[in-house]
Order: structure tokens, then C-alpha cells, then sequence
């Protein structure tokens, strides 16, 4: 069975990968079980893609099993090692060509004599497929499957439409109309032969953790929620890092599952849900706690009205014809060239929360973990932040058209040295160091 990509699932064309290092022992034949395990339960690790260009198609319970390919590390393996930055290059960079699952794992395996010591997964899928909070569940469900088997619990395969549903039919006329303006503008774009150039740079900043739970219990005294200081404070680092060259708005995605649409579970694999966006420009005002507890109202309010919208705003996306995939290189360079920083003035950021991928009894624990983005048509230029082990961690993925690395290092450091200060952690228990993804072009 075959059913078209929705015009979303055409315009999110890119990849991440999640690298995630472990301690315990892992076979090869493990595994394959685990990830055997995960494609029994989750319908979108059964699927293949075909087609080309924007006439691209999913065909449903088609997929073989998920490629594993096991590659050793040296003895002495370091975060900046530069096999293993190769290797994360290769795999977020490297497109899901036809007839392939929409996940693929490497596993960096100790060296021999290190039976059961620290080693890597790389574990990566298209963003079409997977959104952040997707992936965590497959590297949670991934490690849980390697030392036990439980009965999978499959469900149906979600689409485009069931998100839709029965979305407000008293404003279809408008959607209509929208839909046919950007048709007819989309239709005046001249194609681009000349193939996109997408650079990342990957930096990562951990906060230690006097200062990560200094904040926590500073929020929950304030009655604001992390995301919001965090939101503040990423605010005034834009400003005083870029000054006017910052953007005009920061978008914040929203994580459409907790019971917020019926048609996705807390599990379900999905590409994503709604945002909601901030003005980037207000400048601070006098108390930060009070500008916090101000924004924690309106992230509530938009979070609100932005489930309440993702079933029109879906069925407006679905009135609107894929661009090709010339167009849209035209408009991404468009974007370069009206924008000024290469992303139509905007920053994204995403908060994955306090994630928990192993339990300290595991058999297999987690002891680090990150995450790297690439995209093949639009430009990407955020922050990703969670918490892991009481420590919270902030990973800029930003395209070298939008920001040169010492401007993203500049901005980075910004963000640890406000949040110092506004939480009231004297001490200097953050680090700036940068684990950078060697650029391809």
C-alpha cells in the first residue's frame, strides 16, 4: 500500500542523529533484536520512501530490517576523536535514498579487551519521519529492548490527515484562499539548478550542576517554568551577542502528544506538532523574575491556542502544492538574501526537557548524550536544550550562511554567562567547549 507524502512531510527534508554513549555490555546480535523490536512496534520504522523530486511516497510495511553497522573505536576514544566526528558527519549528512527503513544505526564498539566498557550508538532518522522528542523515544525504547523483551504494543500509522481530522470547516474558505495566493506565488519563483550549499556547525555548551539545579529551584520558587527563564535568557544573549543583526522572532516548537491531539500517543513516532513564536526584539525590562512570570502566561496561552490551530493550519498546508525541489532553492536563497541572518530572522529553540534514557540499575547505562541536525533545503539556526543527569545542556546547530563560528561561539557563551547571572551562581560551573561536526558542503 502506497500513500503520497503530505506537502509537510515534502518540506521537511533533513536528518538527525542522536549520539548517545553507553556503558554496559552490547553485541552486535543484541542489537539487531532491539532495533527487530522497535520496527515490530512502530509503523514508521516499517515504511520505505520512493518517488523523486515532490513526488515522493511512503510504502507501508515494505521496509527490510534497519541497517546496523558496527565500526570499532579506537582505546582511547574522545569526545573530539576524529574517526568519530567522521562518523557523525557521514550519517547526519547522508540522505535515506529509495527502499531503505527511515532509521539506520552505527555502533562505535569498544576496542578488543574492553568487553563492556563505554561505547557509542549513532542512531539516525529523517526529521520527515522523526521529530526530538521521537527520537528520544527511540533511543529509549532501543536501550530497554537490550536487556529485556517486552510484547510490543503496535499501533496504526498516523498521517497528515488524522492530524487534520474534523478541523474547523467555517474557516475552510479562508484556508482556500490562502492556499491559492501561495500557489500563485510559488508559481512565480524560477526554479535553481545550482545545488544548495548547507553548512552546520555543531557547539555544545553543559552547564554544571550547582547552576542547572540552581535554576530549577529558583523557577520553582518563582512559580515560572524553566523554559521560560530559559527563553529570557537566550533573549538577552541574541541581543547583546548580535545586536542588530539578531533575529526578529524566536520559535519555539510544541510537542503535539501529552494527550494534546488524540490522534498521536505519548509514544508515537511523528515529525512534529505546532510552535509558537516570541518577539526577539523587547528589550529586558527591570525584574527578570517578574518578565518570566510574564512569559510563562503567554507561553501558556500560545501553547493553547497553537494545538487548538495545528488541525487548520495542517489542512492549509495540505491546500498547497509541494514546491520543486528548484523552487525551493530559490527561495532559501531568497532568504539569504532578503533575511539577515539567512533564516527569514528567525531563531529557533527547542527544550527536550529532563531526559531519561537509562536507569542507574540498567544493565546499560547512558553517560552521554547529544544531538545533530542537518537540513537539505532550508537553513538551519537554533538551539536545542535539555537536561541529562542534573546537568543542562545547550546545542547550537546553526548553518555558516547564518551565523560564522565565532559569532555562534560568542553567543554561546552569552547564554551560560546570563543565565549565571540572573540565577545567582556565582561560581564559574559552566564550560564553553565546542565539539564541531566537520562542515561539507
Amino acid at each position: 500500500m502506497r500513500r503520497r507524502l503530505s506537502t509537510i512531510e515534502q518540506l521537511i527534508d533533513g536528518n538527525i542523529t542522536c549520539v548517545v554513549a553507553i556503558e554496559g555490555a552490547v553485541t552486535p546480535e543484541r542489537l539487531r533484536a532491539a532495533l527487530a523490536w522497535l520496527q515490530r512496534k512502530h509503523p514508521a520504522l516499517r515504511m520505505l520512501i520512493g518517488g523523486a523530486g515532490n513526488r515522493r511516497y511512503y510504502e507501508l510495511d515494505a521496509a527490510g530490517e534497519i541497517p546496523l553497522r558496527v565500526v570499532e573505536r579506537g582505546p582511547r576514544a574522545s569526545p573530539v576523536d576524529g574517526r568519530r566526528m567522521q562518523e557523525i558527519d557521514a550519517e547526519v549528512t547522508t540522505a535515506f535514498g529509495n527502499g531503505l527503513p527511515p532509521l539506520r544505526v552505527v555502533w562505535l564498539a569498544p576496542a578488543d579487551g574492553e568487553p563492556g566498557g563505554e561505547s557509542e550508538l549513532l542512531v539516525t532518522a529523517p526529521h520527515r519521519v522523526c521529530d526530538g522528542m521521537s527520537m528520544l523515544t527511540i533511543i529509549r525504547e532501543l536501550l530497554q529492548a537490550l536487556h529485556s523483551d517486552p510484547a510490543p504494543e503496535p499501533y496504526p500509522a498516523i498521517t497528515t490527515a488524522d492530524i487534520i481530522g474534523s478541523a474547523d470547516r467555517r474557516g475552510r474558505w479562508k484556508r482556500r484562499l490562502a492556499a491559492t495566493l501561495v500557489n500563485l506565488l510559488i508559481a512565480l519563483v524560477p526554479p535553481s539548478r545550482r545545488a544548495l550549499r548547507n553548512r552546520e556547525l555543531h557547539l555544545e555548551w553543559a552547564a554544571g550542576r550547582a547552576l542547572s539545579s540552581s535554576l530549577v529551584q529558583r523557577c520553582r520558587s518563582e512559580g515560572v517554568s524553566i523554559h521560560a527563564a530559559l527563553l529570557l535568557v537566550l533573549r538577552e544573549a541574541l541581543q547583546s551577542a548580535l545586536g542588530e543583526d539578531g533575529p526578529d522572532w524566536i520559535e519555539c516548537p510544541v510537542d503535539a502528544r501529552r494527550g494534546r491531539l488524540s490522534a498521536l500517543r505519548r509514544d508515537a513516532l511523528f515529525f512534529g506538532g505546532g510552535s509558537f513564536r516570541v518577539d526577539a526584539r523587547t528589550a529586558p525590562g527591570g525584574d527578570f523574575w517578574a518578565d518570566a512570570r510574564a512569559m510563562s502566561a503567554e507561553i501558556r496561552a500560545k501553547v493553547e491556542q497553537d494545538v487548538a490551530d495545528i488541525p487548520a493550519r495542517y489542512q492549509l498546508c495540505e491546500m498547497i502544492r509541494p514546491p520543486s525541489p528548484g523552487r525551493i532553492r530559490s527561495i532559501v536563497r531568497l532568504g539569504d538574501a532578503l533575511s539577515r541572518n539567512g533564516n527569514w530572522n528567525r531563531f529557533s529553540f527547542s527544550n527536550l526537557g529532563n531526559i531519561v534514557l537509562s536507569e542507574a540499575t540498567d544493565p546499560v547505562r547512558v553517560r552521554r548524550f547529544t544531538l545533530h541536525v542537518h537540513s537539505f533545503a532550508t537553513r538551519v539556526l537554533g538551539f536545542m536544550a535539555f537536561s541529562l543527569h542534573g546537568r543542562l545542556h545547550f546545542v547550537y546547530t546553526g548553518d555558516q550562511r547564518c551565523l560564522a563560528p565565532e559569532r555562534a561561539d560568542a553567543l554561546g557563551r552569552a547564554l551560560v554567562a546570563a543565565l549565571q547571572r540572573h540565577v545567582g551562581e556565582q561560581e564559574r560551573s559552566a564550560t564553553g567547549t565546542a565539539d564541531p561536526v566537520s562542515p561539507r558542503g
